[in-house]
């Protein structure tokens, strides 16, 4: 099955790239000019409207909870790059947002993600879109989620609700309440009530595959650290959001995050029965409001779990919250590291396996792990606080 999946994949990649390599040979015959981020961000300069410095952090040796002589982690120096804001204006023609949610202003593609590949397919869509023009458009992404590269709770966070967060702090209180938000939607309740949340009434929001939104006036944004975010969107999210989901504070809480789909833990169910006896609540994976995810982690003092989006939510944890995160070998980035050393928490984390240089094609590899072993590292935990 495996091997037939692997097959399927591969036909359809390289027809993916039989694909792009027309509709590049087409839209070059035809004049137009897909620009490098590089090219994108100079021929945006003019227009800057706000700029977030460098980040830079220091994320600390992380070694085995289970063995001190083992590294997870090594001290390593993190820098990200500028987040931006622009205000892009057309003086003649008007720029139209393409499908894939990136911007063409006459002639030219702009990137200001990662690449402008997905707009070369988007001439093989033959179904035309309604025309809507608006005096100010909010153009925050230009992908599609598509479960491969992009693709759900975490990348939307980082890649459009945080660039949205950025906008608003740059944007006039009157262009804000008649502003358009175009890209393509991904459709969940998580991301309705984000943009809800946001001051955004539904007719504000418009899908990019399915209306073709044309301004002169538009705010971009970019993004260029898909791992590491600029300590500015972190701290702008945290602001706009916060104060908006209003739920009681209960009693501080351990929690177990259950995963469901990839990278699940192979022996959950005793590892489950071992947590019980040290009090933990049980979070299984399923649909929730972003107000209760915000109660699940804000109201935590200890959380653990496999690697996966849900940990994004450490941005509602207090200070000294405690993250244990559980990884397979071939697959243990430093997401969450990261953000745990931007908002004050305590980390810990644990592999049953050595950990080797991140291999994105483990990203789906589950976690088995020692039951004996992990019953030790909590008493050493918590009869230490």
């Amino acid at each position: 099955m495996k091997t037939l999946k692997a097959v399927v994949w591969h036909i359809r990649n390289q027809g993916r790239k039989w694909l792009q390599q027309l509709a590049a040979h087409l839209a070059d015959s035809f004049g137009y000019e897909f620009l490098s981020k590089d090219q994108t961000v100079a021929y945006l300069n003019p227009y800057l409207n706000a700029l977030h410095p460098e980040g830079y952090t220091l994320l600390p040796e992380v070694r085995a909870v289970d063995n001190p002589n083992r590294i997870i982690f090594s001290e390593t120096e993190i820098s990200t790059a500028s987040s931006l804001v622009w205000h892009y204006t057309v003086d003649s023609r008007q720029a139209t947002v393409l499908r894939c949610g990136l911007l063409m202003t006459g002639r030219k593609i702009l990137n200001t993600d990662y690449w402008t590949s997905d707009a070369l397919l988007d001439g093989f869509k033959l179904r035309k879109r309604p025309l809507l023009r608006t005096k100010v458009l909010l153009a925050p992404f230009g992908h599609y989620f598509d479960g491969n590269f992009f693709v759900g709770y975490y990348d939307f966070i980082f890649l459009v609700a945080a660039k949205l967060c950025r906008m608003k702090e740059s944007v006039s209180a009157e262009d804000f309440q008649q502003a358009i938000v175009s890209y393509p939607l991904i459709g969940t309740n998580y991301e309705r009530e984000f943009l809800h949340l946001m001051g955004f009434s539904p007719d504000q929001v418009v899908d990019s595959r399915r209306v073709r939104v044309q301004t002169d006036s538009c705010y971009l944004g970019n993004h260029d650290n898909w791992t590491h975010q600029n300590p500015a969107d972190v701290r702008l999210l945290k602001k706009h959001l916060a104060p908006l989901i209003q739920t009681p504070r209960t009693a501080r809480t351990r929690v177990y995050i259950c995963r469901a789909g990839r990278r699940r833990v192979l022996n959950e169910e005793a590892l489950i029965t071992l947590l019980l006896t040290y009090n933990f609540i049980i979070v299984e994976d399923k649909p929730r409001s972003l107000a209760d995810q915000y109660a699940i982690y804000h109201n935590a003092s200890f959380i653990m779990g496999p690697h996966g989006a849900s940990f994004t939510n450490l941005l509602w944890c207090e200070p000294g919250t405690h993250l244990f995160e559980l990884f397979a070998g071939a697959y243990a980035p430093t997401h969450f590291l990261y953000l745990a050393q931007l908002l004050g928490l305590h980390y810990s984390a644990y592999s049953k396996d050595e950990v080797d240089p991140v291999d994105y094609t483990a990203i789906g590899q589950d976690i088995e792990v020692s039951i004996p072993v992990l019953e030790q590292c909590l008493n050493k935990i918590f009869n230490s606080v």
